[in-house]
This record gives C-alpha cells, sequence and structure tokens, in this order.
C-alpha cells in the first residue's frame, strides 16, 4: 500500500481540479447500521500505521499536533474518528483538504480504519487553555441554541459519535465552525451542529474556540 496516511483530516498542497458532487449526509439511523458493522479495532496496528504512513507530519507524534495546522486526534472518540475517515473516503466533505483526505484515504479498508481510530483514542487528549467560560457555553434558549454539553459532554469530552472538543486546536475548531456556520460542512449526524452553528456570532465561535481549545 502507498503511503496513504500523511494526513487524517488536513493536508498540505493544492487540490486542483475537482469538482465532484458532494455525497449526502447519512442520517443517524444509517450511521447505527454503518457502525454496527464496523471491525474491532487494533490499537498496536493501529500505532504502526500511523507511524509507518507518517500521519504526524500533519497530526504531531501521538497525535498531538501542537504547532501543526491539523486538528488534535489524541484521545479523540474512536467512532467518530472511524466516521470521519469514512466521510472522507465516501466524498461527504467539501473543501481543498477534504479532496486531500478522499486521496490520502482512497484505498485504506475499514480495519485500518478502525485500527487507527483505536490507536488514537486510547491516548491522552490535550489539556485546554484556561480560558474563561463564554456565555454561549451554556446555550441560548432565546436562539434555541442547546448547551455544549449536552452532545459534547460535561467538559468537552464528546461520546459516541460526538467529538471531543477539549484540548483540540483552537485555529482548527474556529474553521469547523466557521465551515458550519457557512453551509461549507455538511456531514453531521441529522445536521446537528450546521443548524445550530449558523446561529453563532463570529465573537461567539472565536470564544468558544478559546475555552475548548489550546
Amino acid at each position: 500500500m502507498r503511503p496513504l496516511f500523511s494526513c487524517l483530516f488536513l493536508g498540505f498542497g493544492l487540490a486542483v481540479g475537482v469538482t465532484h458532487a458532494l455525497a449526502e449526509a447519512l442520517p443517524l439511523s444509517e450511521w447505527r447500521r454503518e457502525l454496527a458493522a464496523k471491525p474491532q479495532g487494533d490499537a498496536a496496528r493501529g500505532g504502526a500505521l500511523y507511524a509507518e504512513r507518517g500521519c504526524a507530519g500533519c497530526h504531531g507524534p501521538d497525535g498531538m499536533a501542537d504547532d501543526r495546522p491539523g486538528p488534535m486526534l489524541a484521545g479523540q472518540r474512536p467512532l467518530y474518528l472511524y466516521k470521519m475517515l469514512l466521510d472522507y473516503q465516501a466524498g461527504r466533505m467539501a473543501g481543498a483538504d477534504a479532496a486531500i483526505m478522499a486521496s490520502v484515504v482512497r484505498e485504506p479498508s475499514r480495519q485500518d480504519m478502525a485500527d487507527l481510530a483505536e490507536w488514537l483514542g486510547a491516548l491522552l487528549r490535550p489539556a485546554a487553555a484556561e480560558a474563561p467560560e463564554p456565555p454561549i457555553v451554556r446555550g441560548d434558549r432565546k436562539r434555541l441554541i442547546p448547551p455544549c454539553s449536552a452532545c459534547h459532554g460535561a467538559h468537552g469530552q464528546g461520546w459516541d459519535l460526538q467529538p471531543a472538543l477539549r484540548g483540540q486546536n483552537r485555529d482548527y475548531l474556529v474553521k469547523a465552525l466557521q465551515r458550519f456556520k457557512k453551509g461549507e460542512r455538511s456531514n453531521d449526524v441529522n445536521a446537528g451542529m450546521s443548524q445550530f452553528a449558523v446561529k453563532l456570532t463570529d465573537e461567539e465561535i472565536r470564544a468558544l474556540a478559546d475555552y475548548y481549545g489550546r
């Protein structure tokens, strides 16, 4: 196999001439069936794949992407990591970075993806910066925005298909929320993030990234 895992979520370089239609996001019911068929991950093999395929170039040694543009993968929820890899492979993500990732994950098997997700999920999650909690973390009833904890846990640790936010790269969080807000990303299950992010102000997005990120 070629070195396909040079980056897991965000690559460098230019994606030229990518005009393919974006595949539709799967509803929760279909994701449940998809994940029920997920292979059992082998963490030891996943760690070897991570090292062999040069993932550290974008995501750092042991999934710690300090001083890199890619997201922190260490301690991320395994099911979420597996889902994201499948989304890239199926063409459910848009943008130049998604085009790069689509090529990265074109050939890996589902066992490979499960192994990587298992290894990364078992690593220690980095701590968040000590920023004050902004009001929007608790939601806004007037705008029908629920508390972040409703999906991502009381401490931003995530669960199941919902990603951990705590300790994520601040700039990556800003970028992800802005893409949800602008409709440039729509692979979230049942449009969970899209329907809330569109209501956030740019100031609130920055405050959330400061609070959860590092």
